[in-house]
C-alpha cells in the first residue's frame, strides 16, 4: 500500500475516531458515566472495586483459588448499577486488573489513546473532568494493591461540580 499526503491525513484524522467508537461500543461506559454525573454538586461519592487473583481475599478461607471480585457502591443508587456492571461474569478483568482503569480513562475521555505495545498497570492515578464546564464532576481513578483485604482496588471517586 502506498500513502500518500492525503491519506496519511485521512489515516491521522480517523485515529481519536476509532478511540471514540470503541468507548462508545464498551458497555463499561454507560453506567461509569452515569455515575460521574450522579454527584449532585458540592459532593463526593466514589465506588470500590476490588479484585483478587489465584489468591482469595484476607477475609476468605487461604485455601481457595480462583478469580475474586468486590465492589462497593457507599450507598449510591448510580454507584450500585456501576457495580453491578462491573461483578459481572465477564465485565471487568481480574488478572490484569488494571485494564479496567484504561477502559474507565477511555470512557471518560474519549480521546485517550494508548500505544501499540502492552501497557500493565500496576499503580496508578488520574484526575480528570467529565461533563460540561457548568455541570459533571471532577473524577480521580486511583488503582493499586490494596493493604487491607488483600488484591487489587479500583476506587472511582467523583466529585460533583
Amino acid at each position: 500500500m502506498r500513502l500518500t499526503a492525503s491519506s496519511m491525513f485521512v489515516l491521522l484524522a480517523m485515529v481519536p475516531l476509532t478511540a471514540l467508537a470503541a468507548s462508545k461500543q464498551d458497555k463499561l461506559c454507560a453506567p461509569l458515566r452515569s455515575f460521574a454525573m450522579s454527584v449532585p454538586n458540592g459532593q463526593t461519592k466514589s465506588v470500590e472495586f476490588h479484585t483478587s487473583w489465584l489468591s482469595p481475599f484476607k477475609d476468605m478461607d487461604q485455601a481457595t483459588i480462583g478469580a475474586f471480585k468486590r465492589c462497593d457502591a457507599h450507598g449510591s443508587a448510580a454507584g450500585k448499577a456501576l457495580c453491578a456492571y462491573l461483578m459481572g461474569a465477564q465485565n471487568a478483568a481480574v488478572e490484569f486488573a488494571g485494564n479496567n482503569v484504561k477502559r474507565a480513562l477511555l470512557c471518560l475521555s474519549p480521546g485517550t489513546r494508548f500505544g501499540p505495545h502492552y501497557l500493565l498497570l500496576e499503580s496508578a492515578e488520574f484526575h480528570l473532568s467529565y461533563g460540561t464546564s457548568h455541570r459533571g464532576s471532577n473524577v480521580t481513578l486511583t488503582f493499586g494493591t490494596d493493604t487491607k483485604i488483600g488484591g487489587a482496588i479500583f476506587v472511582i471517586t467523583a466529585q460533583g461540580y
